[in-house]
């Protein structure tokens, strides 16, 4: 039961994180300048574990666009060990720069493309976490230019329009 629950808060998050990159493309200039440098077609893979949820994206030049499954091995791929360490990871109990200290994922890829993933994760997660959480998990809090608020309804409306 613990782990059906873990992997569904986990499926839940990396498709929060997928649509926080998303509209934060459109509102906040440090995504927009990260992901105007993502070469066309470049494919970046989120596992969580064995056996759970796996997030794939593909960079179409305009959109990063989430797929079912890479056409071929994606090009930048950060593993994570184990669903309890995903769990803790995707609900703010650590942060990247702390799982990577402890060896808890492992990285296949051009290092450029891996930072620029990491970045990306994290300044979604500057915005998903209420400051008080984001302090702890991020290297240092980033001033963000758009409200909290704001990208929590882009994000809804994102979601809304997707299910109708």
């Amino acid at each position: 039961m613990k782990r059906r629950l873990q992997t569904m808060i986990i499926a839940a998050a990396l498709r929060l994180v997928h649509a926080a990159i998303v509209e934060l493309q459109r509102l906040d200039p440090e995504v927009a300048g990260e992901l105007s440098r993502v070469p066309v077609g470049m494919t970046y893979a989120i596992h969580t574990g064995h056996d759970a949820p796996s997030l794939f994206v593909e960079w179409d030049g305009q959109k990063l666009l989430r797929i079912s499954h890479p056409k071929q091995a994606a090009l930048c791929t950060l593993r994570l060990k184990a669903l309890a360490i995903s769990f803790r990871l995707f609900t703010g109990q650590m942060g990247l720069a702390h799982a990577y200290a402890q060896h808890a994922f492992t990285l296949s890829g051009e290092i450029a493309d891996v930072m620029r993933l990491a970045r990306l994760v994290n300044r979604a997660e500057a915005y998903l976490f209420p400051p008080v959480l984001s302090r702890r998990i991020l290297p240092e809090l980033p001033e963000l230019p758009v409200s909290r608020l704001r990208v929590y309804v882009r994000i809804f409306i994102g979601f809304f329009q997707t299910a109708c």
